[in-house]
């Protein structure tokens, strides 16, 4: 069974994964639509908290880094 620290992680980042997602297909954003989806499948790859938190800092910020 996960941790809590990593099931709140998991929800955490599938909101915000599902806020880019919106975001994203609004504006025709391809980066964020992307980097959306890959918030919501990721958590379910990585178990151990500290990784997933990092990955999920950088896919939050990837669209906000390479911004067009």
């Amino acid at each position: 069974m996960p941790s809590t620290s990593v099931l709140l992680l998991n929800l955490l980042l599938g909101s915000i994964g599902a806020g880019y997602m919106v975001y994203g297909r609004r504006n025709n954003h391809l980066l964020a639509t992307i980097c959306g989806l890959l918030l919501i499948v990721v958590p379910a790859l990585i178990s151990a908290p500290l990784p997933l938190l990092l990955a999920g800092m950088a896919l939050m910020a990837l669209p906000l880094l390479l911004r067009s």
